[in-house]
């Protein structure tokens, strides 16, 4: 009873041990994907051709060696080109969400309120 307990216990930590390890090169290609390229137009620095976009490459390649986390890496990028450098920036950005669901629920609270009456 005890081996199939270990053997199921066994099982469960190797089939997650995959998800729960991130390689370098998936971070930067992730990162990489993320980024604008400055000097091409909408084009990410995974995708860009320019010597400027191979610069940013290998900054980014570096940061990641650093084993710097996504916040610090997120700072060093927006601080140098702002929010538009990043490709995704509103997942950041909580009051985006906040400000509409607030402001539905509290119209839908007066709606309730008046056909109520």
């Amino acid at each position: 009873m005890k081996n199939r307990y270990t053997l199921g216990i066994l099982l469960i930590v190797l089939l997650l041990l995959p998800n729960l390890y991130e390689d370098a090169d998936s971070r930067f290609e992730s990162w990489s994907k993320n980024l604008l390229c400055p000097v091409c137009q909408g084009e990410t620095i995974f995708d860009s051709p320019s010597e400027y976009a191979d610069d940013m490459r290998s900054i980014l390649r570096e940061q990641i060696d650093k084993n710097l986390s996504d916040d610090e890496i997120y700072t060093y990028w927006v601080s140098r080109f702002g929010e538009r450098i990043i490709t995704n920036p509103q997942n950041r950005n909580f009051e985006i969400i906040l400000i509409p669901l607030i402001l539905s629920i509290f119209f839908i609270a007066i709606f309730i309120k008046k056909v109520l009456k």
